[in-house]
């Protein structure tokens, strides 16, 4: 049978059955929260009867654009803030491109990178899990097509500031490089970069309902760009950008967003603030940005032995030596955290 070659070498999971329904899995980054669990009656008997039909998200932009605080050519709704982001690899870089971005982060810019058959250039952090504003500038050079942040960043939690990310705006302009802004964890890191999309015309910025709208499993992101950035980027749309019921739930998120930011940003920051205070035996905490706790252990196999024969799956096993004996787990409701943090706490 005939088929591209190059895909010989990607690599990507096999469908298996798992038991994770055995387990408490935060490993994810999902929300503390479901926005079905903070608003009753989210889904009617009327929506579920309105499957029936294809999608019509005009509404849906509608009211995005006044959520967001911009006109509504400048959006694109897609499935997941990741169909984005893989788009803006598929319109902007071409074989041999170089693309730029930090490592670690978000699993899937190596895979759109091998796929778009571009050349990678990582940014690498320091042993301290940092990495500098002028470091990222001096990786960028004219010849990169295209930079990529996340910020804040997964796995580390790091971000920069508004002021750094405008320097890094000029920068990627006067290189006359695409900047992807990528913000799945804007709403828990309390700055707007919004106005940098008015400012510049070569940034795009990515965002999703799958972290604090508690809607991982909706599958509901968008881009927010340039009219010309979101007219390239929308050439690549399937016929209907989402479907029918996440269309409606994703209105209904938009509709109740307030009670639904507060409650699931006011858990995740109540118990970072109770894990950075408390007095663990051979743990230390690291401050992040992002929807999750990362802690640091000095007898990381006990304690992941710990966890796991307690059903409790953090992301663990990191690869990078500055990430090593570390160990991440998503905040969940009361009762689980309560667990974990009593746990480590005992732990000696």
């Amino acid at each position: 049978m005939n088929y591209s070659r190059y895909l010989e070498k990607q690599f990507r999971p096999h469908l298996e059955k798992t038991n994770r329904d055995k387990f408490i899995c935060l490993d994810k980054n999902e929300p503390p929260f479901s926005a079905f669990d903070i608003i009753d009656g989210l889904i009617t008997n009327d929506d579920i009867k309105s499957l029936r039909v294809y999608p019509d998200p005009y509404d849906l932009y509608e009211k995005l654009s006044k959520f967001v605080g911009i006109d509504i050519k400048n959006l694109l709704i897609t499935q997941g803030s990741e169909q984005a982001i893989e788009f803006v690899f598929r319109v902007f870089l071409d074989q041999d491109d170089e693309v730029v971005y930090l490592n670690p982060s978000f699993a899937m810019f190596d895979v759109f990178a091998y796929q778009q058959k571009a050349k990678v250039k990582y940014i690498e952090f320091e042993d301290d899990i940092t990495v500098s504003l002028d470091k990222v500038l001096q990786s960028i050079t004219h010849n990169s097509k295209l930079f990529i942040l996340a910020n804040p960043n997964n796995p580390t939690g790091t971000a920069f500031n508004l002021k750094e990310l405008d320097l890094i705006a000029k920068h990627t302009q006067e290189t006359n490089t695409i900047f992807l802004l990528d913000e799945a964890y804007f709403h828990f890191y309390d700055i707007d970069s919004l106005d940098l999309v008015k400012k510049y015309e070569h940034i795009i910025i990515t965002r999703t309902f799958s972290k604090a709208l508690g809607v991982a499993g909706a599958r509901v992101g968008y881009a927010i760009s340039t009219k010309e950035n979101i007219g390239l980027l929308r050439k690549l749309k399937p016929i209907d950008e989402i479907n029918q019921l996440s269309n409606i739930i994703a209105k209904k998120v938009i509709d109740n967003a307030d009670k639904i930011l507060e409650k699931n940003i006011s858990q995740v920051n109540k118990w970072k603030k109770l894990f950075k205070t408390a007095k663990f035996n051979n743990i230390d905490y690291i401050d992040t940005e992002g929807n999750f706790i990362l802690l640091k252990s000095n007898c990381y196999e006990k304690h992941k032995k710990l966890l796991l024969e307690n059903k409790i799956i953090p992301k663990i096993d990191f690869l990078q030596s500055y990430l090593k004996n570390c160990f991440r787990f998503s905040v969940l409701d009361d009762d689980t955290m309560d667990k974990i943090l009593n746990l480590l706490k005992a732990f000696l």
